[in-house]
C-alpha cells in the first residue's frame, strides 16, 4: 500500500499566512516571495463562493508548495495555485489541484511497479506557470520532472489547465474552435512549422511516429495547450513529437493564423484580432 502524506504550505489567504501571489501576465512562473505585481481583472462569482464577505471577486492566483512523502520509496515536492478570492473546494480551485493530485498518484503507482528502486530515492518535482489570467479564462501548465532508482535522467510530464471562469468547466482545445472546422489539419501543420524552426530540421519525426502518433491532425495530439494574449501554445509529451532527448517540447501559434478557425463567441475569442 502507498502512503500519501501530504504537506500544504500555506492554506489560507496571503498578508495573513505568508502565501506568495502571482499577478495575471502571459507566461509568468511563480517564485517564492514575489508579490502582487499588478491587480488581476475582478471578475465576479456569486457571494456563497466568496472567501471574503462583501468581496465576491476571484482574487489572485497563490502560490502554495505541497510536499510528502510516497510509501517507502519516494517523495514529492510541487508548486500548485489556488484562487486566493474564493473557496478552496470551489470548482476552480478544485480543477487547479486535480492535474498535481494525478500525477502524484501517477508517480506513486510507478514507484510500487518498480520493485528494484531504492529506499527514498524516487523524487518528484514540479512547477506552475500562468500562461494567462483574464477576466474570462484562466490557463495553467503544470511542468513535472519525476527520477527513481539509478535513472541517468530525470522523466519529464506536463499537465494542462483551461479554465472558463464563467461557468468553472475545463475547456479542451476543441472546444476552442468552431465546430466542423478544419483546425486540427491546421494546427498541425503550423505546429510542425514551429517546432523545426526552434529544433531543427530533422528533430521533429514524421507523422505517424511517435507514442500518439506525433503531430497527425487528431485532437488528441493536441490535449496539452495554454493559451496567452497572443498565441495557442501546445505542449507534447516525450517521445510524442521527437527523441527523448527533447523532453515536452513547446510549440506556439499565433490568434492571427488562426482566424476563421477559432470560435469568436468561445472562450477565447476575445482574443482573437
Amino acid at each position: 500500500m502507498v502512503l500519501l502524506a501530504v504537506v500544504a504550505l500555506g492554506s489560507s489567504c496571503a498578508g495573513r499566512d505568508g502565501r506568495e501571489m502571482v499577478a495575471n501576465g502571459v507566461g509568468f512562473t511563480p517564485e517564492p516571495t514575489v508579490a502582487v505585481v499588478e491587480e488581476v481583472p475582478a471578475h465576479s462569482v456569486a457571494a456563497d463562493r466568496a472567501r471574503v464577505e462583501g468581496r465576491n471577486t476571484i482574487g489572485s492566483v497563490a502560490t502554495e508548495v505541497i510536499s510528502g512523502s510516497l510509501g517507502e520509496g519516494g517523495s514529492y515536492e510541487i508548486s500548485t495555485l489556488q484562487l486566493d478570492g474564493i473557496w478552496d473546494d470551489d470548482p476552480l480551485n478544485v480543477a487547479l489541484r486535480k492535474p498535481v493530485l494525478a500525477e502524484i498518484a501517477r508517480f506513486a503507482d510507478d514507484l510500487v511497479a518498480d520493485e528494484e528502486v531504492p529506499t527514498g530515492e524516487g523524487l518528484l518535482t514540479g512547477e506552475a506557470v500562468v500562461h494567462l489570467l483574464d477576466d474570462r479564462v484562466l490557463s495553467v501548465v503544470y511542468d513535472f520532472e519525476s527520477s527513481s532508482g539509478g535513472a541517468v535522467r530525470s522523466v519529464e510530464a506536463v499537465r494542462s489547465v483551461l479554465v472558463d471562469l464563467d461557468t468553472s468547466a475545463l475547456v479542451g482545445i476543441g472546444d476552442l474552435f468552431l465546430p466542423g472546422s478544419p483546425w486540427p489539419e491546421t494546427v498541425a501543420f503550423l505546429a510542425r512549422q514551429d517546432l523545426t524552426a526552434r529544433l531543427g530540421e530533422g528533430a521533429v519525426w514524421g507523422e505517424g511516429v511517435g507514442d500518439r502518433s506525433g503531430l497527425g491532425a487528431d485532437e488528441e495530439n493536441f490535449r496539452l495547450f495554454a493559451v496567452t494574449a497572443s498565441h495557442l501554445v501546445l505542449r507534447f509529451e516525450r517521445y510524442q513529437v521527437g527523441p527523448g532527448a527533447l523532453g515536452a517540447p513547446e510549440a506556439t501559434i499565433p490568434w492571427p493564423s488562426l482566424v476563421g478557425l477559432v470560435d469568436p463567441l468561445g472562450p477565447v475569442g476575445h482574443l482573437l484580432p
